[in-house]
């Protein structure tokens, strides 16, 4: 058993009480009015020519949220929308399309390649939780991360070979990443406006705010062809990426949105008042998964939600997650492919003994936090996944970190040819 998941668990329950308070604080925000004003037209996306600053991992001066406490695992231990549109918009970047990894290679890699790239798709992948994207100044908050800490993050993640994947391949056993590189899921909760900021210029026109997260990434994914492109926006379809109090951004939801699918990024179910599971009836779980589902297509018509991001890292009552996997409401059937804890280290392999969709384990991105599995990566790189540039094959070295002996899941491999090397 993968020493990871229980000590995950014992985590993902220690910062329940964290969580729930600011979850009350996001619901009591929410308005069900739908923001009728006539939206800004927007141009291209701006980004910033001097956005390369990188932030110390684990040694920034900004500090995160005041949303949940903070999280000490030891790597050594453990294991409605309005109806106007936005006619200027950013069009989908065609560059972002063609930056799609290559297609995979029609043979194994060879013995030489083998020992090139090291591949190890047994090894674990680090799913990285964000919430808010803002400059403060709470050096106990762990849920912001200020815009040059991400830059920061980015850059540590693409000087160490990572590459960003969406999170249904991953879900879904499809990993598609070049030979060498190391998998990373990026995904952001909530919808605060930090995450995807429209800003007024010079002239009077908006622009996509450079040191908002979607600025980020956009400028990073400009200058590195080579990093993957995506992220899940798991939000709350009241107030998207206007929360907490941004009633200027309501105008933008929809374009916002769209444009997001438009260009490589993905969008998750978080229910529509942020609730706890555990306090509520299967009835009213289904409501708001099914409700927020519902919103979101109004949206984006026929968008793909099925992962969720549990709020507050909070399960139904005794962790059954039989609703997710499929439930009816209102004479519609409605189902998850993944869930999303609330935890505190990697995510194991699609082929792993202990891999469950339905608990994927997240990384906070605090500095203790990322400061800790950053140095530990870099110290025990046997412990990660690295691609073998085919999602076709899983490729696994006869020698393994402990952690991963005898941990293969042959079920799991849905018919791909299982290479040892």
């Amino acid at each position: 058993m993968n020493p990871l998941r229980p000590a995950g668990i014992i985590i993902g329950l220690a910062l329940i009480l964290g969580v729930f308070i600011i979850g009350i604080g996001i619901f009591a925000t929410q308005s069900d009015d739908d923001d009728d004003a006539a939206p800004t037209p927007v141009p291209e996306v701006a980004t910033s020519d001097d956005s390369e600053a990188e932030a110390p991992v684990g040694e920034s001066d900004a500090t995160a949220p005041d949303e949940t406490p903070e999280v000490t695992v030891d790597p050594e231990e453990a294991a409605a929308p309005g109806d106007d549109d936005v006619d200027s918009m950013p069009e989908a970047d065609d560059e972002a399309e063609a930056e799609e990894p290559d297609s995979p290679p029609a043979e194994p890699l060879t013995e030489e390649e083998l020992q090139q790239y090291q591949p190890n798709e047994l090894g674990q992948i680090m799913v990285l939780m964000y919430h808010r994207i803002e400059a403060q100044d709470n050096p106990e908050d762990v849920w912001t991360r200020t815009p040059d800490q991400f830059r920061g993050d980015l850059q540590w993640l693409y000087d160490n070979d990572f590459y960003i994947i969406p999170i249904r391949d991953y879900v879904r056993n499809e990993i598609n990443a070049p030979a060498g590189k190391r998998p990373v899921v990026l995904t952001f909760d909530d919808g605060t406006v930090g995450q995807f900021r429209m800003v007024e210029q010079d002239d009077g026109t908006m622009a996509i705010d450079p040191d908002s997260a979607i600025g980020i990434l956009e400028d990073f994914f400009n200058r590195y062809d080579d990093f993957g492109r995506g992220g899940l926006f798991s939000i709350l379809p009241l107030a998207p990426f206007a929360w907490p109090d941004a009633e200027d951004q309501r105008q933008f939801a929809e374009d916002k949105l769209n444009w997001l699918i438009d260009n490589g990024y993905e969008l998750g179910n978080h229910t529509v008042g942020h609730i706890n599971m555990r306090d509520v009836s299967d009835e009213e779980i289904k409501s708001e998964l099914a409700r927020a589902e519902d919103m979101m297509a109004e949206y984006v018509p026929d968008v793909d939600v099925s992962v969720l991001a549990v709020p507050f890292g909070v399960y139904p009552e005794g962790g059954d997650t039989a609703i997710f996997e499929g439930w009816e409401y209102e004479g519609r059937q409605y189902e998850l492919e993944g869930a999303l804890m609330v935890g505190a280290e990697p995510a194991p392999s699609p082929v792993h003994v202990d891999f469950d969709p339905m608990w994927i384990p997240r990384i906070n991105s605090d500095d203790e936090q990322l400061g800790r599995w950053f140095s530990f990566v870099e110290e025990n790189p046997g412990i990660m996944y690295v691609s073998d540039g085919n999602p076709d094959t899983i490729t696994i070295p006869a020698d393994v970190h402990p952690w991963l002996v005898d941990t293969l899941d042959e079920s799991k491999t849905e018919g791909k040819e299982v290479i040892r090397y």
